[in-house]
């Protein structure tokens, strides 16, 4: 019997992944891609996967998590209870997103997004030595602490930590990181406590 109930035609779902109860799939969408070695994939309750959608093997998608239409989910990427990932996108290898988060841009390899972060941005390496082939290094990939906030557009370059309890104004350009409670404006670093509660982090 199924656990979950299609919105749409053309849906695959693979032997070896586990689905919660009141789990909603869209038209063309792919759970179980890749080879299955990499792990079975685990659907909690309750969550909406989209159409035209694609979950590899070794994913974990956490209770009542919503992903929107042509995302991709990566091997072994996991993503939290309650968080929202936008239309087309990608939360690659090993990435890890936590509870209550909103992800408008792609999130690459291993990188790690704790509890109650939206993240609108996107993640860049340094690529120090663009002579060798695309998969030969493996540079650090960042930790956004919780609670943290970063705008549309805005690229982070070589970024190891953001926040806790930080702000990342659009289109701004960080490296190396951001400390906790600091917001990035206009390219400059300011505290959020001295702007009198106009921009706010996500923290409670």
């Amino acid at each position: 019997m199924k656990l979950y109930k299609a919105i749409g035609a053309g849906i695959f779902i693979h032997d070896k992944v586990k689905i919660g109860k009141n789990v909603t799939i869209g038209h063309g969408s792919c759970v179980g891609y890749g080879d299955p070695e990499d792990g079975v994939i685990i659907i909690e309750d309750n969550v909406e996967i989209g159409a035209f959608c694609i979950i590899h093997f070794g994913a974990i998608i956490r209770e009542s998590a919503y992903i929107d239409h042509k995302c991709v989910i990566g091997i072994e990427a996991e993503i939290g209870s309650n968080t929202k990932v936008l239309s087309e996108k990608e939360v690659a290898w090993k990435a890890k997103i936590g509870a209550n988060c909103i992800v408008g841009g792609n999130v690459p390899d291993r990188t790690i997004i704790e509890d109650n972060v939206t993240y609108l941005g996107e993640i860049a390496h340094s690529h120090r030595d663009p002579s060798k082939d695309w998969d030969s290094t493996e540079e650090v990939s960042p930790i956004i602490k919780e609670g943290t906030f970063i705008g549309v557009h805005a690229l982070l370059i070589d970024v190891k930590t953001i926040g806790p309890c930080s702000y990342i104004g659009a289109g701004e350009k960080l490296k190396y990181g951001l400390e906790e409670g600091m917001a990035l404006i206009e390219g400059k670093k300011k505290k959020l406590s001295e702007l009198r509660g106009f921009i706010k982090s996500r923290c409670k």
